[in-house]
Order: structure tokens, then sequence, then C-alpha cells
């Protein structure tokens, strides 16, 4: 018998022995304890419920005006696609397409897509140009646009607005309105833009994956990706980075090595990106064969694990825990036990300045705990006089209006550091609340999708969904994490492919009823 070998039997034996032990069922009953009062509780009704205000709105006139409005623009972007394909006709560059390809842009528009959407977080932050996100949004239109205009029998993508969710409209429309009522018009136009990319990254996702097998293929774009960037800062780290004064309090933190960011440029930045993807890449990992593929795909898993526990970002670490406990308990509450007892596990074996790290959690000592409380006082007294209509959107009406209410040593903040407190100064009453609304509706409609009696595949990349988005909104606590536009990138890029899982998971949960045909039946 191979060393491997030994290895694999005796870890199997471990498991076996856990799950036969007393400590196992004692904390298997606990967490059925407390199962049954979450499925019998006021939370899960709030998380599952069936009804809300997005089921009226689909046969409302606002609807059937810009169902119109929508129907015009994809027939004439779909007219000039056509027109470009048959003047590309035995050109080179459609030969080019075809020695890459063997079917039509319909057939490969998920793969393109799924591609276009993720190898944007692989450019290394001295090489990223903001607006090359942009120049990706113009081309995932002419994909769009293109397959759609292959699509003779309307199955493909949603031409339908009613599939796009009214809170996805309110906050676009509340961002649109707060920039022309900005007190910096011209930095507002310049955030409306990484918008506008985001918008199209999310749609672009929710348009094309419309099967099982195109969450399978967004999500394993998303674990290849997320395992190069992982390297990347597992590499950074070996080779060495210097601590930073500007990221880590050094008097508080003296022991502490500096902190990966890979491709990224910033480690608080990197951590936010792990929390929103490795959610997505582990539904992926799961949704192997049994055998030795899902167990080669596990294993993966750790290098993202790694990279997070060396970006030393504490909101991280909280945020990821938190998606951790909510994956595990929606994928199969049973292994919450085997979760703990792990965690407990690695304590004594984590090195000294991670558990340092740790234990500055709440800290006021550590300057960044005590600069971002300066930040939220001045913030706090800024919306006294600004809470209706907010500064504007982006940080330059922020900037602007802020020193005149800060505190301490925080009159040069950027930003808040609050994620909620950021769009509430910025967009005000009803931009905060149609966030906040926009955030709970895709959390919510994640849960009921994970909870439904859909295919297993579906239902892992449904639980992702919940799980990442709960985590990145934990962040949010603690950090504003569409100041650097790439992480905005990675958090609607996430809310397409949620869009698309409950989608997929009504559909499927409807054929499975057999209540009715779904072929004319509204999207969510």
């Amino acid at each position: 018998m191979t060393q491997s070998s030994k290895i694999c039997s005796f870890v199997i034996f471990l498991w076996k022995t856990f799950l036969d032990s007393r400590v196992y069922s004692f904390l298997e009953g606990i967490i059925c304890f407390f199962a049954d009062s979450y499925g019998k509780s006021r939370l899960r009704r709030i998380l599952v419920g069936r009804n809300d205000i997005e089921d009226f709105a689909y046969n409302s006139s606002f609807y059937g005006f810009l169902g119109k409005i929508w129907k015009r623009i994809v027939n004439t972007l779909s007219a000039i696609c056509a027109l470009f394909e048959k003047g590309l006709e035995g050109s080179l560059l459609q030969k080019i397409y075809f020695s890459f390809f063997k079917n039509d842009l319909r057939e490969n528009a998920v793969y393109i897509t799924s591609f276009l959407c993720v190898i944007i977080f692989a450019f290394p932050h001295q090489l990223w140009a903001n607006p090359f996100g942009l120049a990706f949004a113009v081309i995932l239109i002419a994909v769009y646009a293109a397959a759609v205009s292959k699509d003779k029998g309307g199955s493909f993508a949603g031409k339908d607005v009613k599939g796009v969710w009214l809170c996805m409209l309110a906050f676009g429309f509340c961002l649109a309105a707060s920039t022309f009522i900005s007190y910096d018009i011209a930095d507002s136009a310049r955030v409306l833009t990484f918008f506008i990319t985001s918008y199209t990254l999310c749609f672009s996702v929710y348009a094309v994956v419309r099967s099982e097998k195109g969450l399978d293929i967004i999500t394993g774009f998303m674990y290849a990706v997320l395992q190069i960037m992982s390297a990347f800062a597992v590499v950074q780290r070996i080779l060495g980075i210097e601590a930073d004064a500007s990221l880590t309090d050094l008097e508080l933190n003296k022991d502490m090595p500096g902190r990966v960011f890979s491709t990224l440029g910033n480690p608080n930045n990197f951590a936010e990106f792990l929390v929103l993807f490795i959610p997505f890449a582990l539904a992926f990992a799961l949704n192997r064969e049994k055998g030795k593929k899902r167990n080669a795909a596990l294993c993966g898993m750790l290098v993202p694990l790694a990279a997070i526990l060396l970006t030393y970002s504490r909101s991280g670490w909280i945020a990821l825990a938190i998606a951790a406990v909510i994956f595990v308990f929606l994928y199969d509450k049973r292994l919450v036990p085997v979760l703990i007892v792990l965690v407990l596990a690695a304590i004594p074996i984590m090195p000294r300045h991670i558990l340092d790290r740790i234990l500055t959690i709440g800290n006021m000592k550590d300057s960044s705990s005590s600069y971002r409380v300066d930040i939220w006082t001045g913030c706090a007294r800024m919306l006294k006089d600004y809470w209706y209509t907010g500064v504007g959107l982006g940080t330059g009406g922020f900037a602007e209006i802020y020193p005149a209410y800060a505190v301490g040593t925080s009159g040069v903040a950027p930003h808040s550091h609050m994620h909620f407190m950021e769009m509430l100064v910025e967009l005000g009453a009803a931009g905060f609340i149609s966030y906040v609304a926009m955030t709970f509706t895709i959390i919510k409609r994640s849960f009921v999708a994970s909870s439904k009696r859909v295919s297993e595949k579906t239902r892992n990349v449904a639980v992702a969904a919940a799980a990442a988005m709960t985590g990145i909104v934990m962040i949010g606590c603690f950090e504003y994490c569409w100041f650097y536009p790439r992480v905005m990138f990675a958090f609607f890029v996430c809310a397409g492919i949620a869009m698309a899982a409950v989608r997929l998971a009504k559909n499927e949960t409807e054929n499975y009823r057999g209540n009715e045909n779904i072929s004319g039946k509204k999207e969510i």
C-alpha cells in the first residue's frame, strides 16, 4: 500500500469514527433543534415567502411600456448584426471564428459571455484600466444581439422585459437620478459608466444562462479564474510582500507580514472578490461526478481558502465564515457539526500572526477601527442634512461635502467605509431603499430556489448565491465594497448567476409539478 493510500484510509477511518461518535450526535442534536426552530420561525417565512411586490408589477402598464421599447431595441440590434453577418460571409474573421468554434454564436454565447465576465478579474492591477470594463460590456452587447439574431424559435435569450426584476430597475433609476442631482456631476457620470458596465455583465449572464449546463459553464470559468488568482496570491506570499502601514496598524500587528492582493491591487478588494466567488466555485466542485473529479475539485478549494487567510482581511474572514455556515446549512444541515469541528481543529495549527489578527477584531486601539468610527460619526452628522437626496453618485460629491462634517482624523476620507451608509450618503433615502430591496430580493429568492425540489446542480448554485450575497452584505457593514470597480463587476456577475439560477429553479419546479405548460409563462 502506498503512502498516499495509507493517509486516505486513515482519513476515512477518522471520518467514520467521528460520524459514529457521541460528539457528532450531540452536535447534530443541537443543529437539528435550531433547524427545526428556523423552519417554524418568522425569519424563514420572510426568506422563503412566496409573494412579494414584484409579483404584481409584471402586469403593470409600466412593464408593458418598457417591453415595447426593449423589443424595438433588440430587433434593431439583431437586424444590424444580421447585416454584419451577411457581409462577413466567407471572410477571414468568419474563418477564424469557426476554427475555434464548431457551432454558431447562439450555441457558443454562454461560453463567450462566461469567459468575458471572468477574465476581467485576471488582469494585473498595473495593466487594468476601468474603461476596459466598458469595452467588455460593448462586446457582450454585440454577442447578445448577434445570438438573438440567430434565435428563430425565441428559446435563447429573454426578449421579454418582464424577465428583469423590478428591484434592479428601481436601483438603476436611482443611480441615474442621483447623477443629475450630484454635487460633482462629472464624477457621478464617470461612476455611472461603472454601473452601466455592471448591469450589462449582470443581464448578459442572466440572458444566456438558461439551462443547467449554462450554470455549470459559468461556474466552471469562475472556478478556473479563482484558482489562477489565488495561486498568484500564494506566490506573492512566498516571494514576500512588505507590510504596508496604510493597510495595517503595524504597532498593534508587529509580526504580521505583508497582505496579499493578487491581481486586484488591494487585500480588502481581493478578500471581497474571494467571498463572492468561493461559494460558486464550491458549487462547481460539488457538481462534479462523485469520485476523483469531485475530490480533486474540492481539494483545489484549499488554494483560495489559503489566499483569503493571507489577505489578513478581518471583515473578509467574518464574511466567509458566515457564508460557509449558510452554504453548509442549506446544502446539508447534518454537515454543520463537521464544519464546527474542522474550525475548532484548525485553531491550534494556525500561524500566530493570523490568531493575533483575529484578536484585534473590535479592538479600538487599532487605528483602522478607530478611523472607521470617526468616519461613521462624521457621516451620521452629514446625513442630518442630506439623508433625503444624498450628495450624488460617486465619491466626488462625498469628498466635497464630507470635510465640513468630519471628526477626528477622518477629514480626507475617500468614502464612508460602510456600504449601507455609502448608499444612503450618495443616493439618499430612495436609493438606499432600492439597494436594500435589490440585495434582499436576490438573497431571498436564492433561499427559495435552494429549498425547492430542483436538480442537484441548480440547487447547489442557488445555495452558493445565497451564501455569496449574504457574505458580501456582511462585508458591507465594515467596507464600501464598490469603491474598486472590479469588485462591483464581480458583485453583478454573481447577481446575474443568482437570477439565472432562480429562474431555472422555478421552471424546474413547475415542470415537476406539471401544473401548467411553462413555455409561455413569464419569468421571475
